[in-house]
């Protein structure tokens, strides 16, 4: 029998109210539920069809009770950009183990990427149910999340140096944002150009050859992501720049909490973001 089924747009709505209430550790998963919860209600029909794979994602609650007891979740996207991002606030995570054995939403062939939280029984369940299923797990866990609370956030003030134009991007600018990423991969500039588009992307344009000299972008997981600066144009604080309006932006347009989160080896966002006043 199938342990999971789809969540309704309120079943959503609560699970975020429900994280709301464990900020700012749960800050990432407040965060992942309001980009697909954006994103589910603003696509629909033929316009499916133009967006990244990894930008519609079905979130799942168990299905044997009426109320999602726990706030367990499984959220997958679809088959060309497979991600499958899960929690639960049940501790021993049994009921979240249980889905994750037997549910038929998640297609293991395809070698999905899970992304999970720093709950070490989940991550040990999840270790576990791949060793079960004869699977090989490769395993990152490195990254470190930085938030700022939303009313600290539209506070924060930018100069933009005279060199440069801030202005919005637009999703012919994926390709170059693509080709500047070292984390590309097959479908990557599809998923670069559906996050501009649907949620927001800033870049710094110089001013006399009009050329795209670093950029930013609100990723899927309505983080603020992708921070890169060419580089004969590193050391001009056009990192701290776009950081900062990403960041006002975020708070003001999105109503929103802001976070980010950096590999614990770069030594040089962390020491930015802290210094725009993210906390660890």
């Amino acid at each position: 029998m199938e342990p999971l089924r789809p969540a309704s747009a309120e079943e959503i709505l609560q699970l975020i109210h429900i994280y709301e209430q464990s900020l700012p550790d749960s800050i990432q998963f407040v965060a992942l539920l309001q980009n697909i919860s954006r994103i589910n209600a603003k696509l629909y029909g033929s316009d499916l069809e133009e967006v990244s794979h990894r930008l519609q994602k079905t979130v799942y609650v168990p299905g044997g009770e009426s109320a999602n007891r726990f706030a367990t979740f499984v959220a997958i996207s679809r088959e060309e950009d497979p991600f499958v991002l899960v929690h639960t606030l049940q501790n021993p995570p049994v009921e979240l183990s249980d889905a994750l054995r037997k549910t038929n939403y998640i297609n293991w062939d395809i070698k999905p990427t899970f992304v999970i939280g720093g709950n070490k029984a989940i991550r040990a369940s999840l270790h576990q149910v791949v060793e079960e299923k004869a699977l090989r797990l490769q395993s990152r866990s490195d990254c470190i999340n930085f938030w700022m609370p939303r009313e600290e956030a539209a506070n924060v003030s930018f100069d933009v140096p005279n060199n440069v134009q801030l202005k919005l991007l637009t999703k012919e600018h994926g390709r170059i944002l693509n080709e500047s990423w070292p984390f590309r991969y097959r479908t990557s500039q599809r998923y670069i150009e559906s996050a501009i588009e649907h949620s927001v992307g800033l870049g710094l344009f110089d001013k006399s050859s009009a050329e795209l000299v670093a950029f930013v972008f609100m990723n899927d997981h309505d983080a603020a992501g992708h921070l890169y600066t060419v580089p004969d144009r590193n050391n001009r604080g056009y990192g701290t720049t776009l950081a900062k309006a990403l960041t006002r932006f975020i708070a003001i347009q999105f109503k929103q909490h802001v976070h980010t989160f950096i590999s614990a080896s770069n030594e040089r966002s962390i020491r930015l973001f802290e210094k725009i006043g993210f906390t660890a």
